[in-house]
C-alpha cells in the first residue's frame, strides 16, 4: 500500500500531466474528458484523477458542463489575453495599495530587497524561472498587507495560469541589460513603499506592467 506522502505525489503528476497535455495540445479546447481515459493514458488509478480534474476546474483550466462532462477550456494565453490578465492584477494590486495608504501600513521593506537582490541573481545565473518567481513573489508580498485572502488568491491563480499557459512569444524577459532596467524598477518601487509614497509605488507598478503587456505584442 502506497503511503499518504506517494499519494500527494501521484496527484501532482497525474496535475501536471494533464496541463502539459493542455501545453502540447494533446488536448485540445473543448474536448471532452473522463476519468477513465486518463487513468488508461496516465496508468494511475482513478482517485488521483478525479483530484486533479477537480483543482483544475476550480482553477478554470478545465470546465464542467451539464450533459457533457469535463471538458477542456481554451487556456492558452496570447498577447491579447496576457494584457487582459495583467489589468486584473493591477486591479487587486491597486485596491491593496489605496487600503494601505488609507491605513498607514508599514511595508516589509526588507521582504520586498530580498526579491529583488534574488532577482538580480537570477538574471545574472540566467535562471529565468526563479527571476520570474521572485517577481512574483514581490507582487504577493504586496497583497499579503491585506488582511482579506481573496485578492491574494485570486492574483496567485492568474500567475499560475500565465506561468503555464503563456505562448512562448508573449512573456519576455529580454536581455540582461532589459532585465537589469526591470530590477532598477522594482527598486524604485520599493524606495516609494519605504517613504509611505503610496500613489507613487501604484503609479511605477501600473507603468511596469504597461511595459510587460507591450513587450507581449512586440
Amino acid at each position: 500500500m502506497k503511503s499518504k506522502r506517494e499519494y500527494k505525489t501521484l496527484d501532482r503528476m497525474v496535475y501536471f500531466s494533464i496541463i502539459e497535455k493542455i501545453k502540447t495540445g494533446e488536448l485540445k479546447p473543448n474536448e471532452h474528458l473522463t476519468e477513465e481515459r486518463l487513468s488508461k493514458e496516465l496508468n494511475v488509478s482513478r482517485s488521483p484523477i478525479r483530484k486533479a480534474i477537480t483543482a483544475l476546474v476550480s482553477e478554470g483550466i478545465l470546465d464542467y458542463r451539464t450533459y457533457s462532462g469535463v471538458v477542456v477550456r481554451d487556456s492558452m494565453i496570447d498577447a491579447a489575453k496576457y494584457a487582459q490578465l495583467l489589468e486584473v492584477i493591477e486591479v487587486f494590486i491597486d485596491a491593496t495599495i489605496q487600503k494601505m495608504k488609507k491605513n498607514q501600513v508599514d511595508v516589509d521593506i526588507n521582504a520586498l530587497r530580498n526579491y529583488i537582490s534574488s532577482m538580480d541573481r537570477s538574471s545574472y545565473l540566467q535562471n529565468m524561472e526563479d527571476y520570474i518567481f521572485n517577481q512574483h513573489q514581490f507582487f504577493f508580498r504586496i497583497l499579503k498587507h491585506d488582511p482579506n485572502p481573496f485578492y491574494y488568491e485570486n492574483v496567485k491563480r492568474v500567475f499560475f495560469t500565465i506561468n503555464n499557459f503563456s505562448m512562448e512569444t508573449v512573456v519576455k524577459q529580454g536581455s540582461e541589460d532589459r532585465r537589469d532596467e526591470t530590477i532598477k524598477k522594482f527598486t524604485k518601487i520599493a524606495e516609494a513603499f519605504e517613504q509611505k509614497e503610496y500613489d507613487l509605488a501604484n503609479e511605477r507598478i501600473q507603468d511596469m506592467f504597461g511595459e510587460f503587456a507591450l513587450s507581449a505584442f512586440r
